[in-house]
C-alpha cells in the first residue's frame, strides 16, 4: 500500500513539474515572439498581401466598374482580417516554438532578441522581408511566361494523346 501511495505521489509530482515546465516554456515562447517583433513582421507581411490583392483587383476589374471594385475590396478586407488574425496566429506560433525549442533555447533566443544586435536586426527585418518579397515577385514575373508556355505545351500534348487514344478506340470498334 505504501508503495502505491509513493508511486502516486511521485506521479503527481512529475505531472506538476511537467506542467510548470510547460508554463515556463509557453512564457519563454511568448517572450521570444515579443522580443523578435513578430507581430510587426506579421503585420508587414499582411500589408504586402493586401497590396498584391489590390493590384490583382485593379488589373482584373475595369476602371469603369468602381462599385464592383469597392465591393470586392471590402470582401478582400473581410477575408484577410478573418483569415490573417494575429491573435490566432500567435497562439499557433507559440505552440510551434514550444514544440521545436527547449526551454533553454527559448530563453537564449529571447535574450538575443533583447540585445542591441538582436533589436537592430528585428527593427530592420520588415524592410528585408519587403525587399525579399519584391525580389521574389520580380523573379516570378521573369519565369511566368516560360511556365505558362510549358503548361500550354503540356495541355496540347495531352490533348493530342487523348485524340490519338480516342481515334484508336473508334478505329477498333469499326472493324
Amino acid at each position: 500500500m505504501k508503495r502505491i501511495i509513493a508511486a502516486l505521489l511521485l506521479s503527481m509530482l512529475a505531472t506538476w513539474a511537467m506542467a510548470d515546465d510547460m508554463a515556463a516554456k509557453k512564457q519563454a515562447a511568448m517572450k521570444v515572439l515579443e522580443a523578435s517583433n513578430t507581430e510587426a513582421i506579421y503585420a508587414e507581411a499582411r500589408k504586402q498581401i493586401e497590396t498584391m490583392g489590390e493590384q490583382a483587383l485593379t488589373q482584373s476589374i475595369p476602371d469603369d466598374q468602381t462599385a464592383m471594385r469597392k465591393r470586392y475590396h471590402k470582401r478582400m478586407e473581410t477575408v484577410l482580417s478573418e483569415g490573417l488574425d494575429w491573435k490566432a496566429m500567435k497562439t499557433q506560433m507559440v505552440k510551434v516554438y514550444m514544440d521545436t525549442f527547449s526551454l533553454e533555447e527559448l530563453k537564449d533566443m529571447a535574450d538575443f532578441y533583447q540585445s542591441p544586435t538582436g533589436r537592430s536586426i528585428m527593427k530592420k527585418m520588415p524592410a528585408v522581408m519587403t525587399q525579399s518579397v519584391q525580389l521574389s515577385q520580380q523573379q516570378m514575373q521573369r519565369v511566368m511566361p516560360a511556365l505558362q508556355q510549358m503548361f500550354s505545351d503540356l495541355d496540347a500534348e495531352l490533348a493530342q494523346q487523348q485524340a490519338k487514344a480516342s481515334a484508336g478506340k473508334n478505329g477498333d470498334s469499326q472493324e
